[in-house]
């Protein structure tokens, strides 16, 4: 897979991750709005634009007309959080059969709210139908984490086994500070469901 810029970290691992699943049926992104708008200029597979907060239900309907092929969405806190969170609700809760990749800026605030800290794992881990969520820090000691949910999710999905969704919380360091402590917190790295634990990525 090969991207023609600069990607942040979590793009990165997107294409690690696509990589290592290599789905013979096609790829199909959904690109949120702000910063990850253009995400599609630099991956060499098939991408869609949502309009604000709705990513969840484009790659709905995406996987309903091409159902065997690895659908995703890519989505930021402003997105998701600020714009889109009952779409990400109501496609875990219809147990839509896609993953979704959810960078989340909130030690940065990029949304200038406090969106960003919502506690979004857990409102999912309290329905029935996802059968992965998961929160996951970017910092360099933790990447493998984060790389690995990411794989599990597109690996549940091609499996066939349901709604996965993979929040990563961007951390400026690998340093431990007083703000990253209190972000950890708040909203503390887990796996909040995995029914198909054994399942390794």
């Amino acid at each position: 897979m090969s991207m023609n810029f600069q990607p942040d970290p979590v793009q990165t691992m997107i294409v690690e991750a696509v990589d290592a699943v290599s789905p013979a049926s096609g790829i199909v992104g959904v690109a949120p709005v702000s910063c990850g708008a253009f995400i599609y200029d630099g991956f060499d597979f098939d991408f869609c634009q949502s309009v604000p907060g709705c990513a969840p239900a484009v790659a709905s309907g995406i996987k309903r007309v091409r159902p065997n092929a690895l659908v995703f969405t890519y989505q930021n806190d402003i997105d998701l959080a600020a714009a889109g969170l009952s779409e990400v609700i109501h496609a875990a809760n219809r147990g839509e059969n896609i993953s979704i990749i959810y960078s989340n800026s909130a030690s940065l605030g990029l949304d200038g709210t406090e969106n960003s800290r919502i506690k979004i794992c857990e409102l999912l881990s309290v329905l029935n139908q996802p059968v992965y969520v998961t929160r996951v820090v970017t910092t360099e000691n933790k990447r493998e984490n984060a790389l690995e949910a990411i794989k599990k999710a597109f690996k549940l999905q091609m499996n066939k086994k349901g709604f996965s969704f993979v929040e990563i919380i961007s951390l400026p360091t690998d340093e431990e500070t007083p703000e990253s402590k209190t972000l950890m917190e708040e909203l503390p790295p887990k796996v909040f469901v995995d029914k198909f634990g054994s399942e390794k990525a």
